[in-house]
């Protein structure tokens, strides 16, 4: 049954001020409508020719339902178009998330028509909660104000998300970027934390951290070198900043922040030392940094962090935030309630940032990604959020599009999921190797942050080379990907001229790795020998036991090697997966992929050595 609103005839047009630009049909829609609590499911509007008059005049919602009646046939003589809003109680029915059908109902008035046609559109809404409803109204096709948001998104997690406020342990990098050093300038300096200029009781000062792109050598930005330091110590102008780092400068002030750290300029670059001991100290400046703006449409430091205020552009979505007036129904009060009117159905949306912007192909930026509390990325559509608790969009800043549950990342129960956008190790490691890094020796040290901070869950485990003694022996079992996004590939370096990893561990090839093909998947995939890791050995090329390695080995107990040779391959050897097969006495018996197709030759020369883990598939290594 339809719940009837203020009728036609009974309603003088022209807009009610106190509704926020509707009409007198639509602002009397009762608030409950919205609510699931209410047994009001259907809404009866008012001609089709009356919502082309009020849109007209500026009634939003007018307008957003007329986009979605556009007749598929003119009516007949005589017909009397109707139109009526259904709310879909049952997500199930159409998507994920709430919608509204827009029934558009032709009624027959002539004696001889004997039906009633229906057709129906659907838009999507979703209620506004506190504190994002006490902000200004958004009309349809207007901007948003991206300073307000953030301002939002900060408080609203400072104030209400238990895990990301939890207390950590007071941290201050070895420098910062002073953004108030100087009262007439927007100049800012390098200052070094170890002074005892900073902390209040031991209390440091919070700090931004920036995640960008490097680009290119000749778009590289600015950096602090031993002929520089003592110079940026002193000052660095702006102007000399690129797009990028002034837009952070900004930001941070807008936002009330004084200090700010930037890799390039925190770290000494040409000092092996300098740079050794502070890529160690990564994890620590990106968990205790108060928050982390990602530059992530940005190839390089000239782009800039953009901030989209035109997201109903960008996204080709329009909305218009509408406020209803509450009202008592039956035994229930419902109170006034503010809704996102979308111009199509909102349907979840991934934005763990996989593979679609630069910064999501960069090796570094994964590990400040993760480890980060709270991050304020700058996309090519829209701001992004992620913190703990909460991912959202400036499109719906208080909706948690992502709909798995993050982690807790320094306190969580569950050992198997490690950190809010992967899961486990193997996840990692999959966007991991996906990802590109510009020099090949930086490959482990680029993880170290994360490999740190995931001891916690493995407090017993040795890690050498991106592998840990407690997933072994079946995260032996990988092989590369051609279907996963490739890391960029200098086909000018030989394989193996540097030595990064040992043959066993998937950080020794230059290409994205998966496992999903490899892990037992049922009961009857099981180990074929009782392997057991008596030993990993790893020596470290800079003391850090998680970075560049020297040497890495592993000693199995229980192993049968076999020695087989390597078969011929009937096409390109520059494919990523190359197949071939595995022989015995001149006999089939399995296939092989190769981990490095530019060393296929040589493998076919000699036999080679397998070793069998698992029985589930087609992956070995040699």
């Amino acid at each position: 049954m339809d719940t009837p609103v203020s009728s036609p005839s009974q309603a003088p047009l022209g807009l009610d001020p106190a509704s926020g630009n509707l009409c007198k049909i639509c602002s009397s829609i009762p608030a409950s409508f919205w609510s699931n609590e209410s047994e009001s499911k259907r809404i009866k509007l008012q001609p089709l020719d009356s919502v082309r008059c009020e849109a007209m005049r500026g009634c939003q919602l007018c307008a957003m339902v007329l986009l979605h009646c556009i007749p598929d046939r003119p009516p007949g003589p005589g017909d009397i178009e109707i139109l009526r809003l259904k709310r879909n109680y049952d997500p199930s029915e159409v998507s994920d998330s709430p919608s509204v059908f827009i029934f558009r109902q032709v009624s027959h008035l002539h004696a001889s028509s004997s039906m009633d046609r229906d057709e129906w559109r659907y838009i999507g809404y979703s209620l506004v909660p506190f504190p994002w409803s006490k902000l200004n109204r958004v009309g349809m096709g207007e901007h948003v104000d991206n300073f307000v948001l953030m301002e939002t998104w900060l408080d609203n997690c400072r104030d209400n998300h238990v895990q990301c406020s939890s207390h950590l342990k007071c941290y201050l990098p070895t420098r910062l970027l002073d953004l108030k050093a100087f009262s007439d300038s927007d100049d800012i300096r390098l200052v070094e934390t170890a002074q005892g200029v900073f902390g209040i009781d031991g209390q440091g000062p919070q700090y931004v951290t920036l995640s960008h792109c490097w680009g290119q050598p000749s778009r590289h930005p600015i950096t602090t070198t031993k002929a520089t330091l003592s110079e940026h110590m002193t000052r660095i102008p702006f102007e000399k900043l690129s797009r990028t780092f002034q837009d952070a400068v900004k930001i941070c002030l807008s936002l009330r922040q004084r200090y700010l750290w930037i890799d390039s300029l925190c770290i000494v670059q040409d000092d092996g030392e300098d740079w050794a001991r502070e890529a160690a100290l990564m994890a620590l400046v990106y968990t205790h940094c108060y928050f982390t703006l990602a530059a992530r449409s940005s190839h390089d430091s000239t782009g800039g962090c953009k901030m989209v205020a035109d997201i109903q552009r960008s996204t080709e979505l329009r909305f218009v935030d509408i406020d209803f007036f509450g009202r008592r129904e039956d035994k229930l009060t419902f109170p006034d309630q503010r809704v996102r009117i979308f111009d199509g159905l909102i349907y979840d949306r991934d934005i763990a940032g996989l593979g679609h912007e630069p910064l999501d192909r960069r090796a570094w930026t994964l590990q400040e990604r993760e480890l980060s509390r709270r991050v304020i990325s700058f996309s090519s559509h829209w701001l992004l959020w992620h913190c703990t608790e909460l991912t959202a969009t400036s499109q719906q800043p208080w909706e948690n599009v992502a709909r798995t549950p993050w982690s807790n990342h320094w306190g969580q129960e569950d050992a198997k999921r490690i950190f809010r956008n992967n899961g486990s190790w193997n996840d990692i490691v999959e966007d991991y190797s996906s990802r590109s890094v510009s020099k090949e020796g930086d490959k482990l040290v680029a993880l170290s942050g994360l490999a740190r901070a995931t001891q916690e869950f493995y407090p017993d485990a040795t890690y050498v080379g991106g592998m840990w003694s407690a997933l072994l022996p079946s995260s032996l079992v990988w092989k590369n990907t051609p279907y996963a996004p490739q890391p960029e590939r200098d086909l000018s370096q030989p394989v193996g001229c540097e030595y990064i990893a040992p043959s066993w561990s998937w950080a020794s090839v230059r290409s994205a790795v998966t496992f999903d093909d490899c892990e037992p998947s049922s009961a009857d995939d099981r180990l074929t020998q009782p392997l057991k890791v008596e030993k990993m050995i790893g020596i470290p090329k800079h003391q850090d036991p998680y970075g560049a390695l020297e040497y890495g080995a592993l000693i199995l107990s229980g192993a049968l090697l076999l020695e087989v040779n390597i078969g011929s391959f009937m096409g390109s050897v520059d494919c990523l997966e190359l197949e071939v097969d595995m022989t015995k006495n001149g006999e089939v018996v399995g296939m092989i992929n190769i981990d490095e197709p530019e060393t296929y030759d040589s493998h076919r020369k000699f036999p080679s050595l397998f070793l069998p883990v698992t029985t589930s598939t087609c992956c070995t290594h040699t």
